[in-house]
C-alpha cells in the first residue's frame, strides 16, 4: 500500500477492548488483532469514526494539530504507524469487504483422518468415580491385536498422522507393546498414551525400555495434589503410584504430560499441581472438564463447579505454570490459535470432521469422549472400512455440516474464531444431544483467549526501546508476530482458510519448534559439508588465507558482512550464528591482537568444529583473541554495550522470534556501535505452507522477513542510520523470490531527558530538506535548534559529514567542526 497525500484509509470493523493501559483491537470477521498503546489507539479510532475516507494527508495534519508537533515528526509518526498497520492486515486504502461467513464445510473439505483414537479395552485396575466411560476390573478386553493392527493400517491409508491410545487402562493389554511398535516403528506415527501410570511393574516396565522416545508420549492422570483428593476419585494408593509412573516415564526420557479433571473438591489444588507436574519431570499440565455423562453424571458428587470458580482456578493455575516454567498445554493451545496465520478461522473441534474414536468392541464414534453414545454411533470398524464410515455415516455428515456460523450463542462474538466457539462435545453432553448448544465451559476459553492478548501486549510493551529517541506510536504485537511456524506436519492445513480444534480430552503435540529443526539441519551440514546450502558468498583468497579448508567446506552465509563492516584494530566484533567460524575468524584478523571477537552459535557441530581450528588460526595469526560460546540469538551470552561492530551472515531468518534479536543486539552494543548483518529477504510475505518445510527453514529461506519488515523491526527496536547495503537476487520458490541484503544500523542510547544548550544543526544537502529517525525536519542549509543528544548522533556516522554544528551563540557564517576528532567540515 502507497501512502500518499490523498491517499484514502481504511481499517477493518474493530472490537477494542482495554487492559492495563493498553488497547486491543480484534477484527472478529478475519480473525486478526493487534495491540497499541494511547496515541495509537486514538489514531485508529480517527480513521475508523472520521469522514467517509479520512486521507493520510489529512490524518498528519490532524494528528500535528492534535499533539501539537512539528509537521516532521507528525509525518515519521502516523506514517510508520499506518504502514505497520498495513503489515498486520489492518489497513486498507479501499473500504473492507466480506462475504458472511457461510460455515466450515464451505471452504474447507475435510479428506481423510489426521487423528484416530483407539479405546484397545475397557478393562481398568482403577474404578473413578468420574469415569466417561464406565471402566473397572473385569470389564471388556477389546479387540484381539490383528484386528487393531488392521484398523491402524486402514487409518494410516486416509492419511492418519497421530494415534491417541486409552481405554479402560491400556497398559493391562499384554499385547500393548506390539501395537505401540507397529504404529511407531511400521507406520511412522506418532502415539499418546493415556494412562493411569499406577502399573508399571515387570514386563511393562520391560516393555517402556524400547519405545521410540520420539514418538510415543504419556498422558498421567492425577485428580488432585493430595492423596486424599485423587483417591478418593481413583482408589486408595493410586495418587502415589501415579506420581512414581510419571516420574519412571520422564527418568526414561519420554514427554510427559499431567492431567487432571477438574472438581468442585480440586480446584484449590490445581495450582499445587504445577509444582508437582515439575517435580516428577513431566513436561506439562493439562486441565481437563468434566463431561456429563458416565460415571460423573450419574452420581454428580462435585464434578462439575461453578464456572466462575472454575475460571479463577484456571487463571491460578495458569499463573503458577508461568512462575515455575511448566507448560499448562491449555493455555498453550490457545497461544497457538491466538497467535497463529491471522485469517485462519477455527471452527469446533476435530471430532467428526478429521478425528474418530474406535471403542473397544470396534464400534466406531466422533470422539472419545463420547464413544459409547448410542445416537452418535458412526460405524463398525470390525466390519466396514474406517473411509466407508466417513463417507456413508449420517453422524459423519451432520457433524461436518456444522458450524460456528450455525450456533446461535456465537453471532456477534468477535472471539468466535480463535475460541473455535466452544467444544461441542460439552455442548452436547450437557444439551441432551445438540452439538451447536452453548459450551457451558466457554468462559474459560474467552478468558484464555484475552489472558493470550494482553500478555502478549504487556511483554511488547515492556520490551519496547524507549531509549533510543524513536517515540512514533507503534503495533506493540500483531497477530502472528514470533508464532512458530516450523512444525505443522501438514504443510498444506497451513493454507486452510478453516481449522478445527483438538478435544479437551487430550494435549496437542502439533508444534515443533524450529531451533530443534535448524540444530539438526546444521548438525548434519556441520558432520558432513554441503556446498550449495544457503547461498553461499565467496570471500577473496587473501581474506581467507589463514582459515583451515574444513572451516572454507562449512560456510554456509548469503553475503560478506565483514567487507561492509568497516572494521578497525582493537574493536571488539561479535559474531552471530558464526558457525565454523569463518566470519569469526577473518574478524580476528582485522582487529589485531588489541582486538577481541566472539562467535555464537546454538549448534553443539559447528561449534566444535570452530573450537577445533581456533588454535590453527591464532598459530597462521600469531595471536588469540577469539571465543566461541553456545547460546541462542534471543539470549545473547554477551554482556551489555561491550560490543563495537556486530556480524551475522544469513542466520536472523533463522530465529522464531526476530523483534528479540535485535533487540539483544542493540542491548550489547557500545553507544555509537554498529551492526552489519546479510541475510536473506522475501519480495513478499512467505506463503504459511512454505513457511512449515523444515528443508527450506534450514536453507535460511522461508523463515525470511520481506525487505521492509526487516528495516521496521530495526528501527523499532531503536537502530538509526539504516542502509541496505546491497541486495542481490538469489532463488524463487513456488513463485516467492527471494533476496540477499546486506543491511547496516548503527546505536545511539538517549540520555534521561533532551538538553538544548544553544546548539543548532545545518543540513548540507543536497536534497531539500533531511529527515530523521526521530521526526527532526533539517531544511537545507537553515540551522534547526537540536539538543545535546543529537549533536553526537549527527557528529557521528551515518550521518558525520552530512551536518555542520553550530556551537553555543555561533553564527551561521563559517561551519563549525562536525566531527568529534576536530576535523572541519
Amino acid at each position: 500500500m502507497i501512502l500518499a497525500e490523498r491517499t484514502p484509509l481504511f481499517v477493518p470493523q474493530l472490537h477494542c477492548f482495554d487492559d492495563d493501559d493498553l488497547t486491543y483491537a480484534v477484527d472478529g470477521g478475519a480473525p486478526n488483532w493487534i495491540a497499541v498503546e494511547p496515541a495509537g489507539r486514538a489514531l485508529l479510532e480517527t480513521v475508523a469514526h472520521g469522514p467517509p475516507a479520512v486521507t493520510f494527508g489529512a490524518l498528519v495534519a490532524r494528528y500535528a494539530a492534535d499533539r501539537q508537533l512539528p509537521a516532521g515528526k507528525a509525518w515519521v509518526h502516523v506514517h510508520d504507524f499506518l504502514r505497520a498497520l498495513d503489515r498486520a492486515g489492518m489497513l486498507s486504502d479501499r473500504a473492507f469487504a466480506r462475504e458472511p461467513y457461510a460455515g466450515r464445510r464451505a471452504l474447507v473439505e475435510p479428506q481423510g483422518l489426521r487423528e484416530l483414537w483407539l479405546q484397545i479395552n475397557n478393562a481398568c485396575n482403577l474404578r473413578c468415580t468420574h469415569c466417561l466411560v464406565s471402566s473397572g476390573p473385569g470389564k471388556e478386553p477389546g479387540l484381539p491385536l490383528e484386528q487393531l493392527l488392521g484398523i491402524v493400517n486402514d487409518a494410516v491409508d486416509l492419511g492418519l498422522e497421530r494415534l491417541y491410545v486409552t481405554g479402560g487402562e491400556p497398559l493391562v493389554r499384554k499385547d500393548l507393546f506390539r501395537l505401540l511398535r507397529h504404529a511407531t516403528e511400521t507406520q511412522g506415527l506418532e502415539v499418546i498414551l493415556l494412562t493411569n501410570a499406577t502399573v508399571f511393574e515387570g514386563p511393562i516396565r520391560r516393555g517402556l525400555d524400547a519405545l521410540d522416545r520420539a514418538r510415543v508420549r504419556f498422558q498421567v492422570s492425577v485428580d488432585g495434589a493430595r492423596p486424599e483428593t485423587n483417591d478418593a476419585i481413583r482408589g486408595p494408593g493410586a495418587f502415589a503410584k501415579a506420581l512414581d509412573g510419571a516420574r519412571l516415564l520422564a527418568d526414561l526420557g519420554y514427554d510427559v504430560s499431567l492431567t487432571t479433571v477438574t472438581t468442585t473438591r480440586n480446584l484449590a489444588e490445581l495450582p499445587e499441581l504445577t509444582g508437582i507436574v515439575k517435580r516428577v519431570g513431566a513436561k506439562s499440565q493439562h486441565l481437563m472438564w468434566a463431561h456429563k455423562r458416565g460415571r460423573a453424571a450419574a452420581s454428580l458428587n462435585g464434578f462439575f463447579p461453578e464456572i466462575t470458580e472454575l475460571v479463577a482456578a484456571v487463571r491460578r493455575t495458569a499463573d503458577a505454570a508461568e512462575q515455575t516454567g511448566v507448560a499448562l498445554d491449555n493455555l498453550e493451545a490457545v497461544k497457538r490459535r491466538v497467535n497463529g496465520v491471522p485469517g485462519v478461522k477455527y471452527d469446533l473441534g476435530n471430532g467428526g470432521w478429521d478425528s474418530l474414536c474406535v471403542n473397544f468392541d470396534g464400534r466406531v464414534y466422533p470422539t472419545a469422549a463420547l464413544a459409547g453414545e448410542a445416537s452418535l454411533a458412526c460405524g463398525d470398524a470390525a466390519r466396514e472400512s474406517l473411509g466407508r464410515i466417513l463417507e456413508t455415516s449420517p453422524v459423519v455428515r451432520r457433524l461436518r455440516e456444522a458450524s460456528v456460523a450455525a450456533k446461535p450463542a456465537m453471532q456477534g462474538d468477535p472471539f468466535r474464531f480463535f475460541t473455535g466457539g466452544g467444544d461441542w462435545e460439552h455442548a452436547w453432553c450437557f444439551s441432551g444431544g445438540d452439538p451447536l448448544a452453548p459450551d457451558p465451559y466457554y468462559p474459560i476459553q474467552l478468558d484464555l483467549v484475552r489472558r493470550v492478548m494482553t500478555t502478549l501486549g504487556r511483554e511488547k510493551r515492556d520490551r519496547r526501546n524507549r531509549r533510543s529517541g524513536y517515540d512514533a506510536p507503534v503495533v506493540l504485537h500483531a497477530m502472528g508476530e514470533g508464532a512458530i511456524a516450523c512444525g505443522t506436519a501438514d504443510g498444506a492445513l497451513a493454507e486452510q482458510p478453516v481449522l478445527t480444534l483438538h478435544s479437551n480430552c487430550v494435549l496437542s503435540f502439533d508444534v515443533d519448534k524450529p531451533r530443534a529443526k535448524v540444530r539438526e539441519f546444521y548438525g548434519a551440514a556441520a558432520e558432513q559439508p554441503q556446498a550449495e546450502l544457503c547461498c553461499p558468498a565467496r570471500y577473496d583468497a587473501d581474506a581467507v588465507a589463514h582459515i583451515p579448508q574444513e572451516v572454507l567446506d562449512r560456510f554456509y552465509g548469503c553475503g560478506s558482512p565483514l567487507l561492509n563492516a568497516r572494521i578497525l584494530p582493537a574493536e571488539t566484533v561479535v559474531d552471530l550464528g558464526s558457525g565454523a567460524g569463518i566470519d569469526v575468524f577473518i574478524a580476528a584478523k582485522l582487529v589485531g591482537s588489541a582486538g577481541k571477537v566472539i562467535g555464537v552459535d546454538m549448534t553443539d557441530e559447528m561449534l566444535a568444529v570452530a573450537n577445533e581450528n581456533r588454535p590453527r588460526v591464532a598459530a597462521a595469526l600469531g595471536f588469540d583473541v577469539v571465543e566461541f560460546r553456545k547460546g541462542y540469538l534471543e539470549d545473547l551470552p554477551v554482556e551489555s554495550k561491550t560490543a563495537d561492530v556486530i556480524t551475522s551472515n544469513c542466520v536472523v531468518n533463522l530465529s522464531p522470534d526476530k523483534p528479540r534479536v535485535f533487540s539483544e543486539m542493540w542491548r550489547i552494543l557500545k553507544d555509537q556501535g554498529r551492526i552489519v548483518i546479510s541475510d536473506i529477504v522475501s519480495e513478499v510475505e512467505v506463503p504459511p505452507h512454505l513457511k512449515v518445510n523444515p528443508r527450506l527453514w534450514g536453507e535460511c529461506l522461508v523463515g525470511a522477513l520481506t525487505q521492509e519488515q526487516l528495516v521496521a523491526l530495526l528501527e523499532r527496536a531503536g537502530f538509526y542510520g539504516l542502509a541496505v547495503l546491497k541486495r542481490t537476487y538469489w532463488k524463487e520458490v513456488e513463485g516467492c523470490p527471494f533476496f540477499s541484503v546486506t543491511v547496516q544500523a548503527f546505536k545511539y542510547e538517549k540520555s534521561a531527558g533532551c538538553v538544548f544548550q544553544g546548539h543548532r544543526a545545518v543540513y548540507l544537502g543536497p536534497a531539500k530538506a533531511f529527515v530523521d529517525e526521530e521526526g527532526h525536519l533539517f531544511p537545507r542549509n537553515e540551522p534547526f535548534e537540536v539538543c545535546t543528544d543529537t549533536v553526537a548522533k549527527l557528529a557521528n556516522p551515518p550521518y558525520q559529514g552530512m551536518f555542520a554544528i553550530l556551537e553555543p551563540g555561533e553564527e551561521r557564517a563559517g561551519y563549525a567542526c562536525c566531527g568529534p576528532d576536530g576535523g572541519c567540515c
